[in-house]
């Protein structure tokens, strides 16, 4: 089973079978929600090509497109790797298991040390943020450094379930 990369793809995926009925209804409930995605990805790439949409909205509507194309294509590897669990395959466009065996140390070093420089961009990013308040309502500066902020946030989060699942795994 591949990943859908489009709303067509995401309406015709069928049910795998042997699925539970907790798995079912999250299978459902995923391909049921990318097909709902995929209108929005295409309202926004329409107004991302339309000749009469402000430079700066279609910049920022841009932001939107791709993000919403990233959430799709990840709904869509979840809802691979229910197939998959299911089948007992491997497919590369799945979201894969967790690791299973000892403690990766090296992993757990290297990923202390990014979440120190992450931290550290957190940090100069809010100072940055309040050093341009005064172009806030004339430029989109200070919203695309909030968005930063943000996407800071999510590497942290990141970061941290990698090293916590790095530094402890479950046996084999």
């Amino acid at each position: 089973m591949r990943a859908f990369t489009d709303a067509r793809s995401a309406a015709q995926v069928r049910c795998p079978s042997g699925l539970s009925v907790f798995e079912e209804e999250i299978f459902r409930h995923l391909t049921e929600h990318v097909s709902a995605e995929g209108e929005f990805i295409d309202a926004y790439r329409q107004l991302v090509e339309a000749p009469d949409t402000p430079e700066a909205m279609r910049y920022l509507i841009g932001l939107l497109l791709e993000d919403e194309e990233r959430h799709h294509r990840l709904l869509g590897q979840v809802v691979t790797a229910l197939g998959n669990g299911v089948a007992w395959t491997s497919d590369p466009d799945a979201v894969p298991n967790l690791p299973c065996g000892a403690p990766d140390s090296a992993l757990v070093e290297v990923t202390n040390r990014f979440l120190a420089a992450e931290r550290a961009d957190r940090r100069e990013l809010r100072a940055l943020r309040r050093k341009l308040r005064p172009f806030r309502d004339t430029t989109a500066w200070t919203l695309v450094v909030e968005l930063l902020e943000h996407d800071t946030a999510k590497h942290i989060r990141l970061l941290t379930f990698i090293r916590d699942h790095a530094a402890i795994r479950l046996p084999s």
